[in-house]
């Protein structure tokens, strides 16, 4: 009876030291796969980042406040850029779907088989380096840190993370967002308060008026938002206009700002549209609805019709005096 007492008493104990030791484990492994942040980095430092897939790739660099091309030594847009880094910056670890070598082809997060490989740099020196792989579920990638051999699922599509220019240029370059004067082919205008007026020398009575009419600030408005919202698609490297074709057509438009003036040259050119400012000596390439809402715009398109405001007038009038 002793015996089987003691056995009895011993198992217990070694039944409670085995669930002590799981739940230790246990509770080891919650700690170690709580989440923490994918790369541990000083993200303000960031210079520079390089984004690759296995053809092609783009390297995007801070120059003071402003994101560029380097190879193009084009503007990106800051708020693609920085919300690319915030995104990566979200990024945690949780429980690996993986931790072995040999499970990276699989994933597509080898170094010589991926998806996406995001660079990140600081003064030339890489600060974090992710391979990212196949989409486990929408908007989502596994994704491997260099040197480390585990593999987690996080909230990001490399769809965000496009290895070429094109995504990242800066398509709003060429815009004017606060015009103080429009000088267009047969129109010269300047912005007096919140109105529109024809830039002229001498003293005005009426408010943009002159013999050839009065301004229509709903219209000029339109004009101003145009340039204010002008998008360009991509730098046309090897463009040159043939002005000694009949179907070219080039339109000339000298805006100015608070601060700058800047000339511009819109050409259509075989059916198609582009745009050079004289900041830079590149044409662009545009929709021809973008194109069209400035270079076609003349002065008969900024003032109100004459005929149409002297009838409208005259019918006011009459009626004024059939009511009396």
């Amino acid at each position: 009876m002793k015996k089987l007492t003691f056995w009895l008493t011993s198992l217990l104990l070694i039944q409670l030291l085995l669930a002590a030791a799981l739940l230790w484990n246990s509770q080891r492994e919650a700690r170690l796969n709580q989440p923490k942040p994918l790369l541990s980095i000083d993200w303000q430092a960031i210079d520079s980042v390089s984004i690759e897939d296995k053809a092609n790739g783009v390297y995007i660099a801070r120059s003071e406040k402003q994101w560029m091309l380097s190879k193009q030594q084009l503007p990106a847009s800051n708020d693609k850029v920085n919300g690319l880094l915030g995104n990566l910056e979200k990024l945690h670890t949780g429980w690996p779907v993986a931790t072995t070598s040999k499970s990276h082809k699989r994933f597509d997060v080898a170094e010589d088989k991926f998806i996406r490989r995001v660079q990140l740099y600081s003064g030339g020196e890489v600060l974090g380096e992710l391979f990212f792989g196949s989409a486990p579920g929408l908007r989502q990638s596994h994704v491997r840190r260099k040197g480390d051999d585990s593999i987690y699922t996080v909230d990001i599509d490399t769809l965000d993370m496009l290895p070429s220019s094109r995504p990242w240029f800066d398509t709003a370059l060429l815009a004017v967002k606060d015009a103080r004067a429009i000088k267009g082919p047969d129109y010269n205008i300047k912005k007096a308060g919140t109105f529109w007026t024809f830039n002229r020398t001498g003293p005005s009575i009426f408010l943009g008026n002159t013999k050839e009419g009065k301004l229509n600030q709903e219209n000029v408005g339109r004009l101003d938002k145009a340039l204010a919202d002008l998008v360009i698609q991509r730098t046309a490297n090897n463009f040159q206009p043939d002005y000694q074709s009949a179907e070219t057509v080039e339109v000339k438009l000298v805006v100015s700002d608070a601060k700058n003036s800047w000339t511009y040259h819109f050409v259509r050119d075989e059916g198609r549209h582009y745009v050079r400012r004289s900041d830079r000596d590149l044409f662009f390439a545009m929709r021809k609805s973008v194109f069209d809402s400035i270079a076609s715009i003349r002065q008969v398109d900024l003032i109100f019709d004459q005929t149409e405001s002297s009838t409208t007038l005259t019918e006011g009038l009459k009626e004024a005096v059939m009511e009396q």
